[in-house]
């Protein structure tokens, strides 16, 4: 359980570096910048309490917002996605929240399959980019510049988480 535990941590390490150091520098074509923090709330298993992922959200978001001057912006959108993975999980991932409740096992490709997983990915990186997007513009001036950037940093944040849990398997 220790094991875990630190395994977590260091991954969490892994994608905060990743991210402030790489990620916040990378605009394709002035639209898709990938966001991989997600990924930590999105592997948390289904016996992970609510207000834990709540915290680790708000944390992380907090992390990310110092280095990429975004004052509460990812904080919030974090939040929010721990606040609705647990129910993400179950109804997009196809993962039976009875039967998996004292489980600690991560979700993942390996897991819970290829599509479910990707679908499970796919709605927690869309909810936190369309929240990120619409309170970084704060206006409906812009609207198709924002949904390319929406799209683009969904799809590319997509790309690369599906790879990141590839590579770790069944970890």
């Amino acid at each position: 359980m220790i094991q875990t535990y630190i395994r977590h941590i260091g991954l969490l390490i892994l994608l905060l570096a990743m991210q402030v150091l790489i990620f916040n520098h990378v605009h394709i074509c002035g639209y898709a910048t990938p966001m991989i923090c997600v990924y930590f709330l999105l592997i948390m298993p289904l016996s992970t309490p609510r207000w834990a992922l709540l915290l680790w959200g708000f944390a992380i978001g907090l992390v990310q917002d110092m280095f990429a001057n975004t004052p509460g912006m990812m904080a919030a959108t974090l939040t929010l996605v721990g606040l609705v993975q647990p129910k993400m999980l179950t109804f997009i991932g196809g993962v039976d929240e009875e039967d998996n409740k004292e489980d600690e096992t991560a979700p993942s490709i390996a897991r819970i399959g290829m599509f479910p997983f990707l679908r499970y990915a796919l709605c927690g990186i869309l909810l936190q980019c369309t929240v990120f997007y619409l309170l970084e513009t704060f206006s409906f001036f812009s609207i198709a510049d924002t949904l390319i950037n929406i799209a683009g940093s969904t799809l590319f944040s997509l790309l690369i988480i599906w790879f990141i849990d590839s590579i770790r398997g069944n970890n």
